[in-house]
């Protein structure tokens, strides 16, 4: 059921010592291992984008030419996260990075990551589509418990389980604005008093082109591959 009225502005003035405030940030981007590097690449007008082959090979007319890559897709310290190599090799390579970006972020926010243990601290991920599963569909490994690894639901819990944290644990799909969702309800969690603290991030891999084809079939793409179209 839609409602036609108008809906009333709900923003409040938060009260003094509640406020929220973003205390810690940790990101990987196209050619950018950090956040200081993204930075230095935007202000000097860097272009991160490339047309080379180093993520899936342009023989196909249709597949885009140019695309960000990240580096260090397939490394992970599976010990320091105190995951079995085998486990780690199945894991979705957005899970692996969100993992990583979360202690990041802890770290970047003064916090040692072991006081978060056992706190109220929810975990908000937004992501859409996972490209590794038409890998695992091709090439399924023997392990029974394969599915987990891949799951989206994990790129969340996995954060939660390592940290040790007993906040809401979710993963939002919303599809270009997951982000943006998971943001927002963090920040509804937070003033409703269902977790303390939120750890909000967002993953997205094109790790295999059949998803670039159909958005370039669709006309999703802008001709140049500089951005997407309006």
């Amino acid at each position: 059921m839609f409602a036609t009225n108008s809906v009333e502005n709900t923003y409040k003035e938060p009260l003094p010592g509640e406020e929220i405030v973003i205390s810690g940030i940790a990101g990987k981007f196209p050619n950018s291992d950090n956040v200081e590097e993204l930075k230095n690449n935007l202000m000097n007008k860097v272009d991160v984008i490339s047309d080379d082959d180093r993520r899936w090979k342009l023989d196909h007319p249709d597949i885009p030419q140019r695309t960000g890559k990240i580096y260090g897709v397939r490394k992970f310290d599976a010990q320091f996260f105190h995951i079995p190599c085998y486990e780690a090799h199945m894991m979705d390579p957005m899970s692996r990075l969100l993992l990583e970006r979360a202690y990041e972020a802890v770290i970047d926010a003064g916090i040692n990551p072991k006081q978060l243990r056992g706190s109220r601290t929810g975990v908000f991920v937004g992501t859409c589509c996972s490209e590794s599963e038409v890998n695992w569909f091709f090439d399924k490994p023997k392990e029974t418990h394969f599915g987990l690894a891949y799951y989206k639901n994990m790129q969340a819990n996995r954060i939660s389980y390592y940290l040790g944290l007993t906040g809401p644990s979710h993963c939002l799909d919303s599809a270009c604005n997951s982000s943006l969702v998971a943001l927002e309800c963090a920040y509804q969690s937070l003033i409703n008093d269902r977790c303390d603290n939120a750890l909000v991030g967002g993953s997205q891999l094109c790790l295999h082109p059949y998803m670039s084809l159909q958005f370039s079939r669709l006309g999703m793409i802008f001709y140049s591959q500089l951005c997407c179209k309006k």
